[in-house]
């Protein structure tokens, strides 16, 4: 075993305070299971007493694990800061970590750039394990996961499960909570509603238009299905857009729309304030149902009514999984389920 130094004092210098040898020094820091509980102790209770700390790199050549487990995200950053989704998945994640020895990194991964210094990080395998909470983008990280055998946990589903035995994948399926959102608002008797989603070459926006149209079928048309960002600002001008398209086609301030299909909470506050801007009242002349179950939900009014996804609980599991993974778990598949909850937008 090389010396461990912090400062001026070294593994040697704990194993004489503790009358060990270095090497039993060495592994009852390590937590090795060949050491004795009551000679840990000691050795701990001795690297104390004189101010000895492990070096970190000494200690990951030790143990043969770095203790970092990194959450990969590709969105920019802004987005991330932005959109709560992600805030709630972190949350999750380095709650489940803080009860671990494994430190939480978060991996920057939206040019270019960055992915080249993460793909560098990932082919030296600086990482327990990676956790990548964004997996629609940044495919070719994906691929270097794979050819480095570094244990990956997805959040999220991808078309065709292309890494399914090969990454662990924790969801929930959107498809599903569209068609809860969609119940909801045909059994409120609303027979001629609009979708507004996010991007259109998000999986999620995919998926949920999918299950609104499992209800809905050619009652929502292509005309009927709007694709904006994921903010308010962008469900506030997707729903004034719309009102102005058909403005001709009706006498009614609602131009012949009853209900509306939002693809997030963030986007279905905006097209509350648009519609209370035209004079439109909701849930009496349309109704509005978002997607996630974010704190905003509570904040809109009226109060609104949403699907509920479990993400902290996600980001906890993905958490665990990761872990379970590094032990040798072989890769699986978990959906977690989403449910509808009511409140006074409907």
């Amino acid at each position: 075993m090389s010396i461990i130094r912090s400062g001026t004092t070294t593994i040697a210098d704990v194993a004489e305070a503790a009358g060990v040898s270095r090497s039993t020094a060495s592994r009852a820091l390590n937590d090795s299971p060949r050491i004795s509980e009551r000679t840990k102790q000691l050795v701990r209770e001795a690297a104390d007493r004189i101010g000895f700390v492990p070096n970190a790199q000494a200690r990951a050549l030790a143990v043969g694990r770095s203790e970092t487990i990194a959450m990969l995200v590709t969105e920019p950053l802004p987005e991330l800061f932005a959109d709560p989704t992600y805030g709630v998945f972190l949350g999750g994640i380095t709650e489940r970590l803080s009860e671990s020895e494994y430190l939480p990194v978060l991996l920057q991964a939206s040019t270019h750039h960055e992915r080249e210094r993460v793909r560098r990080h990932l082919e030296r395998k600086s990482f327990d394990a990676v956790i990548d909470i964004s997996p629609y983008t940044g495919s070719e990280l994906l691929d270097v996961l794979q050819r480095f055998h570094i244990p990956t946990v997805l959040c999220g589903q991808l078309d065709g499960q292309p890494y399914e035995h090969v990454f662990s994948t924790i969801y929930s399926d959107d498809v599903v909570g569209a068609k809860l959102a969609a119940d909801a608002m045909a059994a409120r008797g609303r027979t001629r509603p609009v979708a507004i989603l996010g991007p259109k070459d998000n999986p999620a926006s995919t998926d949920r238009v999918e299950g609104y149209r499992s209800v809905y079928g050619t009652a929502l048309g292509e005309r009927d299905v709007v694709y904006t960002g994921w903010g308010a600002s962008d469900g506030f001008t997707a729903m004034l857009r719309l009102l102005d398209e058909r403005a001709s086609e009706g006498d009614s301030p609602t131009c012949g729309i009853d209900g509306v299909l939002a693809g997030s909470d963030r986007i279905a506050a905006g097209v509350i304030e648009a519609l209370q801007g035209r004079g439109i009242c909701v849930p009496d002349d349309v109704s509005v149902i978002g997607f996630d179950d974010h704190p905003i939900a509570m904040t809109t009014t009226p109060k609104l009514t949403t699907i509920h996804q479990p993400l902290y609980e996600e980001g906890r599991l993905a958490a665990d999984t990761a872990m379970r993974m590094i032990d040798g778990e072989a890769p699986g598949t978990t959906v977690l389920q989403m449910t509808l909850v009511e409140r006074e937008s409907l």
